[in-house]
């Protein structure tokens, strides 16, 4: 379907030959398909392009700067290395990773949070004492424990849920919750938290992958041409 605006004509036959010049040829509509279809693709192959932040840790020359740089957003380099090195394992974006973790914790390894049904959540991804009951008290507060079961946690609702959105509400709120439309407006809150804060983080390292790149400098290099 073509949309059309004519001005107006002084006589039919302007008005004529003023709708043949603008009408698609054949050759023009046969064209139409590909262009929607490349940017069909365009599109597509965006969203199947690896994570910035797990190309550059998966780089050697650019895994130091890619630690350095998360090591200034959680001030200790062992909750980095927890998060960095369980989300490759996983093969989870590295700023959602953080970002859940900042909104679970605010990368205190330390943190403790009592339920209301009398469970505690503790650690830097608030592991669950009734989820995990293995886990003793002082592993909960170890970050590459709860990395290692947080992100693992968060694997299984990703791949359970399809996308990040509902997963997180998962990760929150309970599979079966989320499974039965029972997600509360604390976990939407919750999950609108988690991406604003991820957003930010992605746009930071972005920002610091352009300044350093721009002045010929290799400290922070995207592998895109791989």
């Amino acid at each position: 379907m073509y949309v059309l605006f004519y001005m107006p004509a002084n006589s039919a036959e302007e008005l004529t030959n003023e709708i043949a010049r603008l009408e698609v040829s054949e050759e023009e509509q046969a064209a139409l398909p590909v262009i929607a279809v490349d940017y069909h693709n365009l599109v597509i192959n965006h969203k199947q392009k690896p994570d910035l932040g797990l190309s550059l840790y998966r780089n050697l020359e650019s895994q130091a700067a890619l630690i350095d740089f998360y090591t200034q957003i959680t001030k200790s380099k062992t909750v980095t290395l927890a998060i960095v090195e369980n989300a490759d394992k996983n093969d989870i974006p590295l700023s959602l990773a953080f970002a859940l973790a900042y909104t679970e914790s605010n990368y205190k390894t330390s943190a403790v949070n009592k339920n209301k049904n009398t469970s505690i959540d503790r650690g830097l991804f608030q592991l669950n004492n009734n989820s995990f009951p293995k886990l003793s008290e002082s592993e909960f507060f170890d970050p590459y424990i709860s990395a290692k079961y947080g992100l693992a946690h968060l694997r299984f609702c990703l791949d359970t849920a399809g996308n990040e959105v509902a997963a997180l509400a998962m990760y929150n709120a309970g599979t079966n919750r989320v499974r039965n439309n029972g997600t509360p407006q604390m976990t939407l809150n919750y999950v609108d938290k988690i991406f604003n804060y991820k957003e930010g983080l992605d746009a930071l390292l972005y920002s610091e992958l352009y300044d350093f790149t721009d002045n010929n400098q290799n400290r922070y290099i995207a592998m895109t041409s791989k």
